[in-house]
């Protein structure tokens, strides 16, 4: 199904509605305004986030639904009010990224019940998912609550994009650089930060090289849950984000390749790749000793390509040369879509050859299960065609054996290939062995004897799942 926000919607309405009751969730946090508050939150059961792995979750029941501070049994269609889930797959606005829109689906997914043009936590624990009503809606009900993943998309290239920047930033300017402030759209991205000059012109093109540098590499974005703040800031080296408070167990976000470690608790890549590209397309003082860089990534640099365009046909009322104008303005758009597809390609040739080189290292760690050899690979961020190519490459080098490949893959999914060599089919087929290594990763699939794909939900045991093929493959053997 195919889904829209209608455009009727007072954008700009809600976003001052949504700034205020940011501001009003963080007073209740510091205790600096407990009369801004709406005593209704008090009973309301606090919500489970399961947006870090996906965007859709089903089955949530309504716990409340609040409007001007009044708790309601029930809304009509064309209302506007915050609804109360039991879990959700929405982020709500929080450490400077603005919260997921999306839509509330009835619990067979045809239907919109309501359009979500925010989220945001009136107090710690709490989302309220600020809906227009389609259809009538009761307490108790069940909804599937859908995440508009495009813009989700573009929010995560962009946060990770902010701390790309960070550490850049420390790299050219010092280590006394420390963030003083972010703001994360899915348009753009603000970073502010300490620093007591004016950004150099050349300074903001090696920033910019670096982090685009960061980007092709495609390191893997990797989340550490629950980790001892001691152990974060010591061990881990990791920075603390301007504004947020933290417990005894906290969230690290870091790059396979150590360029970056922070505590964060927001929506990020899987792979630094995603991005795309960054473009810084301002920098300034926001006060004494606090400077501000604003940039793009991925479509928001195509996104104001356009806008430039836009202004162009306003310009030309003014200026008699308007065809060479708008020349001028569609070939910046063309170079610009070239440069972006360039890119991919590059980017899509790199992890092909990273991939590849492994293969010889994957082969040397070969183990033999019952005279059979097994080789296993983890190679993320790739196509499934690439992973099958990849899995051929392994089974023609291994001569006779069994081949076992993973890969995390966007929105939190896991990819699973197997192949086995012809000759061993009567002993061991690819689709039982990928089918139960996949259930390790939260996943199922299968195919034919001597190759089979999987798909699973669960990154965090990908490397767990590898280890334990070896075993799999043990019992499939008999």
């Amino acid at each position: 199904m195919l889904l829209a926000m209608p455009a009727k919607f007072d954008e700009a309405g809600f976003e001052a509605a949504r700034v205020e009751e940011q501001a009003r969730a963080r007073a209740s946090w510091k205790g600096g305004s407990q009369k801004s508050v709406f005593p209704v939150y008090v009973d309301i059961p606090t919500t489970l986030f399961e947006g870090y792995r996906q965007l859709l979750s089903t089955n949530c029941e309504v716990l409340a639904i609040v409007k001007n501070g009044d708790s309601l049994i029930s809304a009509n269609a064309g209302d506007s009010v915050d609804i109360f889930l039991e879990h959700t797959s929405f982020y709500a606005d929080s450490g400077g990224q603005v919260g997921d829109t999306g839509w509330l689906l009835s619990p067979d997914g045809n239907t919109i019940v309501a359009d979500v043009i925010g989220c945001v936590s009136p107090v710690q624990g709490l989302r309220a998912h600020k809906a227009v009503l389609r259809q009538p809606i009761f307490v108790g009900d069940d909804v599937n609550a859908q995440v508009d993943g495009e813009r989700r998309n573009a929010i995560r290239r962009n946060h990770t994009g902010t701390h790309l920047l960070h550490a850049a930033l420390r790299q050219v300017l010092g280590t006394h650089v420390k963030q003083a402030g972010s703001a994360v759209h899915p348009e753009r991205l603000r970073f502010d930060f300490s620093h007591f000059a004016q950004v150099a012109d050349e300074e903001l093109e090696e920033i910019e090289s670096i982090v685009n540098r960061e980007v092709l590499a495609d390191a893997r974005v990797e989340t550490l849950e629950d980790v001892p703040i001691d152990v974060a800031v010591n061990e881990y080296h990791a920075m603390a984000l301007f504004g947020e408070k933290y417990g005894d167990k906290v969230r690290v976000v870091k790059l396979s390749d150590g360029f970056s470690t922070e505590l964060c608790g927001g929506t990020h890549t899987g792979a630094t790749g995603e991005i795309g590209l960054i473009k810084i397309v301002s920098e300034g003082s926001v006060s004494s000793g606090v400077r501000r860089l604003e940039a793009i990534s991925g479509l928001g640099s195509l996104a104001a390509f356009r806008e430039d365009f836009e202004l162009s046909k306003y310009a030309g009322q003014l200026v008699p040369s308007t065809d060479n104008l708008l020349e001028a303005f569609r070939g910046k758009m063309a170079a610009q879509e070239e440069e972006m597809r360039r890119l991919r390609r590059e980017l899509e040739e790199m992890r092909m050859k990273s991939a590849a080189g492994a293969l010889d290292e994957a082969l040397g760690r070969a183990v033999e299960v019952k005279g059979i050899r097994l080789v296993t690979l983890r190679a993320d961020s790739l196509e499934r065609g690439q992973l099958r190519t990849l899995v051929d490459n392994l089974k023609q080098k291994l001569g006779e054996g069994v081949v076992v490949l993973a890969s995390a893959q966007p929105e939190g999914k896991v990819a699973l290939i197997a192949g086995v060599t012809p000759g061993l089919t009567k002993r061991i087929q690819a689709g039982k062995l990928v089918g139960a290594v996949a259930k390790l990763v939260g996943g199922s699939g299968g195919g034919k004897p001597e190759i089979a794909e999987a798909g699973g939900k669960d990154q965090t045991q990908i490397d767990a799942a590898l280890r334990a093929a070896q075993g799999i493959v043990g019992e499939l053997l008999g």
